[in-house]
């Protein structure tokens, strides 16, 4: 009875006990589960921030790249082998004429004035032998129709998409550029014929002088009487080649001005009955049309001379009847002398050696007059250009502002 009863309560006290250490051992499982599930939830959510924290820098970096790529002062392009466009910056679709996604998959080509299309393709046949950055310089065809200089600077490249040849190229508008190293030679020209005439003239002009006098003295005799023609001829010659070595001296960068305000309208008014008569004894007419302006630092002598040369050119380049106007007027900050002909205009092969010392187109001419007014307006820090036409041509004096006074012209 006891025995019985002892195994019959044995087994309750085991299996009691089994149960009870595998139901703390599952808890204990559980707990550390939980305990890993919340370590990896944690570590994933500070995985996740750092992503979109990366992605927001990721963007941030891409839009400043993409503000810089399109607003770049110089234009940014990708040419596949065969120089089409792939794509393009803003400021390269601008120096081209027309907006980026237009210009995707066009030849680079077709915007190349024609005779410079073989610079283009040796450019790139050059880029992609050599495996090299290769610059060359060429001209574009601009919308209104004037080239554009620029200077390309490519390097071959591998395409992300298949790995195909590819040229990343920077193009710089080169235009302004030139144009500056082609005045600052210009003007060293001028100096150089100024510092010379400086050198030159006291030792020419006294001579001339003692001819001169000894000429007017002999014109003067009753028994020369009948040479007093060609005396007469004489003085007028050495009168001529006084007058161009006094154009001489006016080329000279260091000559000495003595600037004060001055009027520039009252100053047209002044030399205007001259104009006038030049312009009757050549059957020609000259308007004024003087609106406005500020009053200017000026060597009046020197703009009385300036004016003078680039009416008088005007007045040659016209024919019979024609009008010669000069307007004066305000334009951003800027007072504008104009002197406008209706001459035939001035062919394109000439135009960049205007101003030029020497050059001419007249069969009396010295070729000192326009390199004389461009030293005058270079002693005032005003500049000349021109705009010409088939229906003439027109000079603009463009004098700064600053250093006027705020008085105006009558």
């Amino acid at each position: 009875m006891v025995a019985s009863d002892v195994k019959k309560a044995d087994p309750g006290p085991l299996k009691q006990g089994r149960r009870l250490r595998f139901k703390g051992s599952y808890k204990d499982r559980i707990c550390s589960l939980k305990e890993e599930w919340e370590t990896r939830r944690l570590c994933l959510e500070a995985e996740c921030q750092a992503l979109r924290e990366t992605l927001v820098e990721l963007e941030e970096s891409r839009n400043r790249y993409a503000v810089l790529y399109d607003c770049a002062p110089v234009g940014y392009a990708t040419l596949d082998k065969q120089g089409r466009i792939k794509d393009i910056n803003l400021a390269g679709s601008a120096m081209l004429g027309i907006e980026p996604f237009k210009l995707i998959d066009m030849p680079l080509s077709a915007f190349v004035v024609k005779d410079d299309i073989r610079l283009l393709l040796e450019h790139l046949r050059l880029c992609s032998q050599s495996n090299q950055k290769v610059s060359t310089e060429l001209s574009l065809a601009s919308k209104n129709g004037r080239p554009v200089q620029v200077q390309l600077l490519s390097v071959p490249d591998r395409c992300p998409d298949g790995g195909a040849l590819c040229f990343r190229t920077i193009f710089t508008d080169v235009t302004e550029s030139k144009l500056y190293k082609k005045e600052m030679a210009r003007l060293d020209r001028l100096h150089l014929v100024g510092e010379m005439a400086a050198g030159i003239a006291h030792e020419i002009r006294n001579p001339m002088t003692v001819v001169r006098g000894f000429l007017q003295f002999f014109g003067e005799k009753s028994d020369l009487s009948k040479y007093k023609g060609y005396l007469d001829l004489m003085i007028e010659e050495l009168d001529r080649a006084n007058s161009i070595i006094s154009e001489f001296l006016s080329l000279a960068r260091n000559k000495a001005v003595e600037l004060k305000e001055s009027d520039l309208n009252t100053l047209i008014k002044n030399i205007f009955p001259l104009l006038q008569a030049d312009g009757l004894v050549a059957d020609k007419f000259v308007e004024l049309d003087l609106q406005d302006v500020p009053k200017l630092k000026l060597d009046e002598k020197e703009i009385r001379q300036l004016i003078h040369n680039l009416a008088r050119n005007g007045m040659d380049a016209m024919p019979s009847n024609g009008t010669l106007k000069i307007r004066t007027y305000l334009e951003s900050e800027e007072v504008i002398l104009a002197v406008e002909d209706q001459g035939g205009g001035i062919p394109p092969e000439i135009a960049e050696n205007i101003g030029t010392p020497f050059f001419t187109t007249k069969d009396t001419g010295t070729g000192l007059g326009l390199a004389v007014c461009y030293s005058i307006a270079k002693r005032h820090e005003a500049r000349i250009d021109f705009e010409t036409g088939p229906g003439g041509t027109t000079f603009f004096v463009r004098f700064k502002v600053s250093g006027v006074s705020g008085g105006r012209g009558c």
